[in-house]
């Protein structure tokens, strides 16, 4: 056999053998897929825009689906009365809509005040009260018609769901903010008992005679006084009753006095030891002081002493500042100088020249040897002097401002 003829019939075979394995893959399944097999084939996927599917719809059984939008609205009253009519508890209803209107008024508040928020920090530099930033007339009429209308929409929510029922809480005292927390809790139990203690007295004593009343709450009082101290060692006795003094709410009251906590602390100690060596003079007869001539010169020489014992506490400034800081005077032109942005020297300086003229006022006043045509020409020439040099310490801008919010003293120069 030639090669030739070997090759050919080689192809011959194998081509005989394919056409029958393709014959035998038409007529019967894929051996993979009756095997259970998994093929892995390309697939090209095509991707084709369609519209979300709708919002799943609330539907109770027998009646037709529920949408938020159909609850919602933006009349409180409203939106209350449709919160009720599906079936809502007014609590639940009460806090949703609480919070809304709270949410709501706070936005409209924030937009009002926003020009002022810039200056935040600038008040805080000087030692400033954050409320004193918003006094303005404008403003205030405006917060005050939106704190206004808040009140009426809330009024009108409580009679639709009703009042919510403050939770029980203790009543926290600012007096004892110096106690561990666990002690602040004990003492504001004390003190609700207490208050219901006093209550029931008043009831069970109220036909008694005026005798036996005083007796009873008496007796009220020391027994509750007796355990409250028990709640507290001499040293947290000691702070709380000085912060409930009459010194600790002067101390408190002081503007434009730079002190620490501690220094404070001590100064308001200063003065109640004092106030209780030195207690204040009275006159023999509390309606006419003038009548005893022994009372002024107590209260001079009263004065004479706290002004020693601070001015060696404090020093001749320190001194003067705390004198200043005390005064109601002041108190209205430091706030009118903020106003102005101007720094509190000014209303130190402002108020300076108040107390000069009074001073000459009253001087003149006391000149029994001056004649009547004479004082009220001295007085009428030191109010225009006054006017003149507080102009120009208040400058043009404020002066008008100052007449109106701190003037009112100058109408009585010329009297």
């Amino acid at each position: 056999m030639s090669l030739r003829r070997y090759i050919l019939g080689t192809v011959t075979a194998n081509l005989a053998l394919v056409g029958a394995l393709l014959w035998q893959a038409a007529r019967s399944p894929s051996p993979a897929t009756a095997a259970g097999l998994n093929v892995t084939t390309n697939v090209v996927t095509e991707f084709v825009n369609e519209p979300a599917p709708p919002a799943p719809v609330v539907k109770v059984p027998g009646s037709p689906p529920f949408h938020w939008s159909q609850v919602e609205a933006t009349n409180y009253l409203t939106y209350a009365t449709n919160l009720l009519a599906i079936g809502c508890p007014p609590e639940t209803a009460r806090d949703v809509l609480v919070a809304r209107v709270a949410d709501a008024f706070l936005v409209r508040a924030r937009e009002l005040t926003r020009p002022l928020q810039g200056r935040f920090w600038e008040v805080m530099a000087e030692r400033g009260e954050l409320k004193e930033l918003f006094e303005n007339a404008a403003l205030e009429e405006l917060l005050k018609g939106l704190k206004a209308e808040r009140e009426r929409v809330q009024v009108d929510l409580q009679a639709v769901l009703g009042k919510a029922v403050p939770a029980e809480k203790p009543v926290r005292n600012e007096q004892f903010g110096h106690l561990p927390e666990s002690k602040q809790t004990e003492v504001a139990a004390l003190d609700s008992r207490h208050g219901e203690e006093i209550s029931t007295l008043n009831r069970e004593v109220a036909q008694a005679t005026p005798a036996e009343r005083s007796a009873k709450k008496k007796a009220l009082r020391d027994r509750q006084q007796t355990e409250r101290r028990v709640l507290f060692s001499d040293g947290e006795w000691d702070e709380a009753e000085l912060r409930r003094s009459a010194q600790a709410a002067q101390v408190r009251e002081l503007r434009g006095f730079s002190a620490t906590a501690d220094e404070l602390r001590s100064l308001a100690r200063t003065l109640r030891d004092f106030d209780t060596t030195h207690p204040r003079p009275t006159p023999r007869d509390p309606k006419q002081p003038a009548a005893d001539p022994d009372y002024q010169p107590k209260v001079e020489a009263r004065e004479t002493a706290r002004k020693e014992l601070l001015t060696a506490r404090l020093g001749q400034g320190g001194f003067a500042a705390f004198e200043r800081g005390g005064d109601p005077r002041f108190h209205t032109l430091l706030k009118l100088a903020r106003r102005l942005e101007l720094p509190p020297a000014s209303a130190a300086q402002w108020l300076d020249l108040q107390t000069a003229a009074q001073t000459q006022v009253r001087q003149l006043r006391e000149n029994v040897d001056l004649p009547a045509e004479a004082r009220a020409l001295a007085l009428l020439a030191l109010r225009v002097e006054t006017e003149r040099t507080l102009q120009a310490a208040v400058g043009a801008r404020g002066w008008s401002a100052y007449q109106r919010h701190a003037g009112d003293w100058l109408g009585q120069l010329a009297k």
